[in-house]
């Protein structure tokens, strides 16, 4: 056995321990994922692609995650246990083409450096095992930039294309890798994008017939919600996308760029992957949306990479024995190591803690509309993935990710009047909420009464049902 297949078996060892090591730990599923869970979960019951029976809104912004989950729920497997599969699993897949990666940059005995950062980052950790697309997208994104350095062209497309069916960001990636292939071979464009086309074309069809069009709903749902609320000023964006709060990310960030510079140098590599870094963090920067830690997560594969490179010049100066002892390279991973778990000690903590916060609040609220909701009665909520979930109930999100009429209410911040506008039998609001500043007003207290509250430290989620309206209540039933 080489000792570069030995060193591949070790990197697919350690990335299956260390995620699920973290996941055990954790227990962490995020709220999100139990939207794809209930889309998931509705396909494979044959109701459609939809959260709600009957409702064709194009809600979730990865239909290949989706529809891998409902292949895992058609054959009956738990489908956070089956998210968690297939994210190790890519994140295994992820970390040997970051070796590969940096095996074929001439990374030479440092090639396992970017490997085990990258196991072990702090921001990684929950993304990848949270139960969203997030380990996938990576795995995709990242292939697809290799594959491209490596001139396997139809593999670099086809990963690329891949990336968007799993993500909106996906077309970042797609679209520079088109234009480098297009760029050294431009008599094949056509072939380039007869793969993409193939690939993407079916769901493109589908999703314009099935809902009216292939651009997720989600998208324009999200900006009208962080209008009013949640998004960062641009410096503080960049401050957060970066880890420019903390001391490690100005060193993170000035390796980075030191690598860079000596790959570009060295390999002439670099600009394809530094611009698709650059779009991804102006996509999040001038998106308009709420920054979530799992968007960060696809970047750093690579931003890892050009970090770890700044050590192969330093470590090609020491002297040749030195260079290849073996203690000192075991010393260099102690100390990686040792810095890494300092680093994912309280992000380990705080998602075991917040995991069970959505135990006891989101999913107990989600078991009480089962039990106390009829099956016809419209739920309004926020947060609608455990409680979507585990209620079963028609859901009304105020969010508006699957319901589109909350978009101009939420665009114009008029919270209140959406729910008296519809109506709806139930209201479960988060309490303090941004989006629930009404919650103790004469207009819905006149309306709806609260039956239960489930808390934790200092949030609540407070459920309230609708009273009989005043005009209707004196009527005798027929």
């Amino acid at each position: 056995m080489t000792r570069y297949t030995r060193e591949t078996a070790l990197v697919i060892l350690a990335a299956v321990v260390a995620r699920l090591g973290f996941a055990l730990y954790t227990g962490f599923t995020a709220d999100d994922a139990y939207i794809t869970f209930r889309f998931a979960d509705n396909i494979a019951r044959g109701l459609g692609f939809v959260y709600n029976e009957g409702q064709r809104v194009f809600g979730t912004t990865t239909p290949l995650f989706t529809l891998l989950m409902a292949l895992a729920a058609f054959f009956r497997f738990p489908l956070p246990a089956a998210a968690l599969v297939v994210s190790i699993a890519a994140s295994a897949a992820t970390a040997v083409v970051v070796y590969r990666f940096a095996v074929a940059l001439r990374f030479r005995l440092l090639a396992l450096v970017p490997v085990l950062c990258y196991l072990l980052w702090p921001r990684s950790l929950p993304g990848e095992t949270s139960g969203m697309e997030t380990a996938v997208f990576t795995l995709l994104v990242t292939s697809a930039l290799y594959f491209r350095y490596r001139v396997y062209d139809y593999y670099a497309v086809g990963m690329a294309t891949l990336a968007t069916l799993t993500r909106p960001e996906g077309a970042l990636v797609l679209l520079l890798v088109g234009i480098a292939m297009w760029r050294r071979f431009p008599r094949r464009w056509w072939h380039y994008g007869l793969v993409a086309v193939s690939l993407v074309g079916p769901w493109v069809v589908f999703a314009w017939v099935y809902f009216g069009s292939p651009l997720p709903h989600t998208i324009s749902a999200k900006i009208a919600l962080y209008s009013h609320f949640g998004t960062m000023p641009f410096f503080q964006s960049l401050e957060y996308l970066l880890a420019l709060h903390s001391p490690f990310g100005w060193v993170l960030l000035a390796a980075a760029v030191g690598g860079a510079v000596w790959l570009y140098r060295s390999q002439r590599f670099g600009r394809l992957e530094l611009l698709w870094l650059a779009a991804m963090f102006a996509f999040y920067l001038f998106s308009g949306s709420r920054l979530f830690f799992w968007y960060v997560v696809p970047i750093y594969p690579v931003y890892l990479l050009f970090a770890a490179a700044a050590l192969v010049p330093l470590w090609n100066r020491l002297p040749a024995n030195v260079q290849h002892a073996s203690g000192v390279r075991v010393a260099l991973a102690i100390l990686i190591l040792i810095l890494l778990c300092a680093g994912a000690y309280r992000p380990a903590m705080y998602y075991r803690e917040y995991q069970k916060s959505l135990e006891s609040m989101h999913r107990q609220v989600g078991y009480f509309l089962y039990a106390e909701a009829k099956p016809e009665e419209v739920v309004a909520a926020e947060d609608i993935g455990y409680i979507g979930y585990y209620s079963q109930r028609t859901i009304l999100d105020r969010d508006g990710l699957i319901s589109p009429e909350a978009v101009p209410y939420n665009r114009a911040g008029t919270y209140l009047q959406f729910v008296l506008d519809y109506r709806p039998a139930w209201v479960v609001a988060a309490d303090p909420s941004p989006t629930s500043p009404f919650l103790d007003r004469e207009e819905f207290v006149a309306h709806y009464r609260e039956v239960r509250s489930f808390s934790t430290g200092e949030s609540s989620y407070r459920i309230f049902r609708r009273q009989p309206d005043p005009d209707t209540a004196s009527i005798p039933p027929e």
